[in-house]
C-alpha cells in the first residue's frame, strides 16, 4: 500500500490552501467572536461549490470531479487548518448519499451549493432508515433546508422543517448550532451502510479536519515561540518550549498517518475499515484538543485573548469532537462494551 501523496493530491491541497488563505484567513476576532449574518459568504460558498469542493470524491458519471476519499481527506485537512466556516462536511456527505440513493437531481442541487445541508448527530438511541427518529445535535443550521443524519447502520436526508430545530449558543461562534427532534420523519434519501459507508466517510473527513486544526495550532505556536522575546532571547530556545512543540508535532503526525490509512481502508472497503475510521477520529480529536491547548499556553497571556488566533483552534476542535460521534461512542466502536 502506497501511503505517499501523489502530484494530484499535492496540487489539490496547495490550491485549497491558497484559496482559503486569500478568502478566509484565520484571524483573532476580538470582541466580535460571534458571526453576524451568514455563516459563510454566499458568494464564497458558491465559488467553493464551482471549484468542486462538494463533489471532489464523486464519480464524473454522477456529476462529480472523479477523485476519491483520499483526495477529500486532503481537502478537509486544509479546511481544518483554516478553521473555515461553512457546511462542507454535511454537504459532501449529503451529496454522496443522494448519489447512493439514485437521486441525481438532488445530488446536483447539493453539489452546486444550491441546497444547503446541516449535520445532525444523534443523541442517544436513534432510528435511521426510510424514516428518522432521533434527538439531534445539529451544526451548520444557517441557510440549511436539509439535515443529513447517519450512524453505523445507514444515512438519511430529512427536511429541516421536520426536525423542530431550535438555535442554541455555540462554543464556536463561527458555526451555527441547534438542538432538534425528529419523530418518524420521512427521509428524502436513504442508504444503508451496506450500500454506502456515509458514516465512515464522515468520520474520516472529520478526522482530517481535526488533523488540520492540530497542525495549524502547532504552526502558530512555533511561529510565536520564534518572535516572543523574554530576557533577551526568543522563548523558543527554552527546552520546555522545544519539548512541548515536539510533542505537538508527534500528535499531529500520528493523527495524520492514521487518517491517511483510514481513508484508504474506507475507500477500498478493507476489513476493519469501520474501526480504522473510529480510531482516526478519536486520535485526531485528541491531537486537535491537545495542540490547541498547547498553542494557548505557549502564547502566554495573549493566548487567552480573542485577539490572538489560538482560541479559534481550541473552540473548533471542541465543536468538531462532538460531531458524528464523541469520545465515548468512538471508544465503543474500537473496544466494545
Amino acid at each position: 500500500m502506497d501511503m505517499m501523496t501523489n502530484d494530484d493530491q499535492d496540487t489539490i491541497a496547495a490550491t485549497v490552501a491558497s484559496f482559503l488563505a486569500d478568502r478566509m484567513p484565520v484571524v483573532g476576532r476580538g470582541r466580535d467572536h460571534v458571526t453576524e449574518g451568514p455563516e459563510i459568504d454566499p458568494l464564497v460558498w458558491r465559488e467553493c461549490a464551482e471549484l468542486g469542493w462538494l463533489s471532489l470524491g464523486i464519480a464524473e458519471a454522477d456529476g462529480g470531479v472523479g477523485y476519491g476519499l483520499v483526495e477529500e481527506m486532503m481537502l478537509f485537512r486544509e479546511l481544518g487548518r483554516s478553521v473555515a466556516p461553512g457546511p462542507f462536511l454535511p454537504g459532501v456527505l449529503a451529496a454522496h448519499l443522494a448519489v447512493a440513493a439514485g437521486d441525481r437531481e438532488l445530488a446536483t442541487a447539493i453539489i452546486s451549493g444550491e441546497r444547503r445541508v446541516a449535520l445532525g448527530t444523534p443523541i442517544g438511541v436513534a432510528s435511521i432508515s426510510l424514516t428518522v427518529s432521533a434527538e439531534l445535535s445539529v451544526v451548520h443550521i444557517d441557510g440549511a433546508d436539509l439535515v443529513v443524519v447517519c450512524d453505523a447502520d445507514g444515512a438519511a436526508l430529512v427536511p429541516v422543517s421536520g426536525c423542530d430545530i431550535a438555535a442554541i449558543d455555540s462554543i464556536d461562534g463561527s458555526v451555527t448550532v441547534g438542538r432538534g427532534r425528529a419523530a418518524e420523519v420521512p427521509a428524502i434519501a436513504f442508504a444503508p451502510a451496506t450500500q454506502a459507508a456515509i458514516f465512515q466517510r464522515g468520520l474520516v473527513l472529520a478526522a482530517a479536519a481535526a488533523v488540520g486544526i492540530a497542525e495549524a495550532a502547532l504552526a502558530v505556536a512555533v511561529a510565536y515561540a520564534g518572535v516572543r522575546v523574554q530576557f533577551g532571547k526568543p522563548i523558543g530556545v527554552n527546552q520546555a518550549i522545544k519539548h512541548w512543540c515536539a510533542d505537538m508535532a508527534v500528535q499531529a503526525d500520528g493523527a495524520f498517518a492514521q487518517a491517511c490509512y483510514a481513508a484508504v481502508a474506507v475507500q477500498d472497503a478493507l476489513a476493519g475499515a469501520a474501526t480504522e475510521a473510529a480510531v482516526a477520529k478519536y486520535f485526531a480529536d485528541d491531537a486537535a484538543r491537545r495542540n490547541g491547548e498547547g498553542s494557548v499556553q505557549i502564547h502566554g497571556a495573549i493566548g487567552f485573548t480573542s485577539e490572538a488566533t489560538p482560541y479559534r483552534f481550541v473552540l473548533r476542535a471542541q465543536l468538531l469532537s462532538q460531531c458524528l460521534a464523541g469520545r465515548a461512542a468512538l471508544l465503543d466502536t474500537v473496544i466494545g462494551r
